[in-house]
């Protein structure tokens, strides 16, 4: 397990926050999964992905809402919305679903805050977006 991301489920652990899946990876990166019981009844899960090199992560959010075909170009334009309004992150669709990305420049020393911060930023802006996700794919 990369030195980043054992910092940063140490600050979990210091926070009280939950993790599970944690693992190296074929591509020399780790991977550690925070699952979140979010505002409105969403439940996602936020995957941090600490890159081998040590000085970056990738923070996804996969499926947080899937929907029919039919509903495509109203999500799409749901999504390029909530580009707009929030930082930190992207909506991005595909394949029928709503996916969140994001990317942040780290140390091996400040991995764990950082990670902490990017996991209740990610977490607020998920749950700021979701409701208007969901009131698209039921209109």
């Amino acid at each position: 397990m990369l030195n980043t991301a054992l910092r940063f489920m140490s600050e979990c652990d210091s926070a009280g926050l939950k993790y599970r899946d944690s693992r190296d990876l074929d591509d020399g990166n780790s991977l550690v999964v925070c699952g979140i019981n979010g505002k409105n009844n969403a439940r996602y899960d936020i995957v941090f992905i600490f890159d081998e090199d040590g000085h970056s992560v990738q923070l996804r959010v996969f499926g947080l809402v899937s929907f029919p075909g039919e509903k495509a170009d109203a999500m799409l334009k749901v999504a390029n919305e909530m580009n707009v309004r929030y930082r930190w992150l992207k909506f991005c669709v595909n394949d029928m679903k709503v996916n969140v990305h994001g990317d942040a420049i780290i140390s091996e020393e400040n991995s764990g805050k950082i990670c902490v911060e990017l996991l209740v930023r990610t977490a607020s802006i998920v749950d700021g977006a979701y409701p208007d996700f969901m009131r698209t794919l039921w209109s």
